[in-house]
């Protein structure tokens, strides 16, 4: 629970919704900052191993280019990057041999076990909150935030436009 006397909003209004999820993001991003000064990661380190984890799961081929773009960080700033996850062992990376200059990035063990010990205790409480919740009602959580993720990408290209 969030260090604040005040009552969390109860949901009854859509308002309430976007304060909720504020202090969800608050609270996950000083998670990140407590596990990573922890373990001594970067937070772009972090976000970067996130970035690969999900590419693995989703069966993605993941290229330093498109991390860069994923994490928005300059080709000399993703090349640094690459570095230091290389040299702490949470990730490879192999080239294409039918095209020598194409990169292909790819997670260690080190760094799934690495994610495991960060992130585990993380998923394990957010599963065990999950599991209140009948199915059904889980569904329609689910729908909520997919549609506040869309959401949040569209106000994202709406604040930056030109």
């Amino acid at each position: 629970m969030p260090n604040s006397t005040r009552p969390l909003p109860d949901g009854s209004e859509p308002a309430d919704l976007v304060q909720l999820l504020h202090l969800v993001a608050t609270e996950t991003d000083h998670y990140r900052e407590a596990v990573g000064a922890h373990h001594r990661v970067h937070r772009t380190d972090l976000s970067a191993l996130s970035v690969i984890m999900r590419a693995v799961r989703e069966g993605v081929p993941l290229t330093p280019r498109r991390l860069g773009e994923a994490l928005r960080l300059s080709p000399p700033a993703t090349t640094a990057l690459l570095d230091r996850l290389e040299r702490a062992g949470h990730i490879e990376r192999h080239r294409e041999p039918g095209d020598r200059r194409l990169v292909h990035l790819a997670a260690t063990d080190t760094a799934h076990t690495t994610g495991r010990r960060m992130f585990g205790p993380l998923a394990r409480h957010i599963e065990e909150a999950a599991r209140a919740y009948p199915p059904a009602e889980r569904a329609v959580i689910a729908a909520f935030l997919r549609d506040v993720t869309e959401a949040t990408v569209a106000a994202r290209d709406e604040a930056t436009e030109s």
